[in-house]
């Protein structure tokens, strides 16, 4: 088996073990690598969706990193910042974001069994181009906001040195 159907079939088995989880699509932009560059689309129960991006050997665990969410209940959640220009925003509890859940989001496991609480995060975000401003860990701001999937605004990159 070539790595990347590995990292595939390992996504796939860890959200199989949420019995919320009604179906996954494993995949991104028609190619499969073995590396944090898998998209997962996982569908629930009660027919939430969520799709996430950078998935892969760093999504999962107690050394996860990544829980970038690229699309949550049709919106698109978008972060700017001065180091990574405009992005799909990382929830992962180090992350600039990650203090908005409490506790604090481990991995992309975690986030699919608290799905609710990603959609209710991404929900009250201010639409694009308006946005909201905060810091990260490291004091550098960040700019974030949600739009509707076939809009193109994105929140402006805030202020760089």
């Amino acid at each position: 088996m070539l790595p990347a159907q590995r990292e595939v079939q390992r996504a796939e088995e860890v959200l199989r073990t949420i019995d919320t989880v009604a179906a996954t699509s494993v995949g991104c932009r028609g190619t499969l690598l073995a590396t944090n560059g898998l998209c997962v689309e996982v569908t629930m129960k009660d027919g939430a969706r969520l799709t996430f991006d950078h998935v892969g050997f760093d999504a999962f665990g107690s050394t996860a990193v990544n829980v970038f969410v690229s699309e949550a209940a049709g919106l698109v959640p978008r972060i700017a910042s001065c180091e990574g220009g405009v992005t799909s925003p990382n929830f992962h509890r180090v992350s600039a974001l990650g203090h908005h859940f409490q506790p604090t989001l481990i991995d992309v496991k975690d986030a699919v069994f608290r799905y609710r609480e990603v959609l209710e995060e991404v929900q009250f975000w201010p639409e694009c181009p308006q946005y909201w401003e905060t810091q990260d860990k490291r004091g550098a701001n960040v700019r974030y906001c949600a739009r509707k999937k076939t809009a193109v605004d994105e929140p402006p990159r805030p202020a760089c040195p």
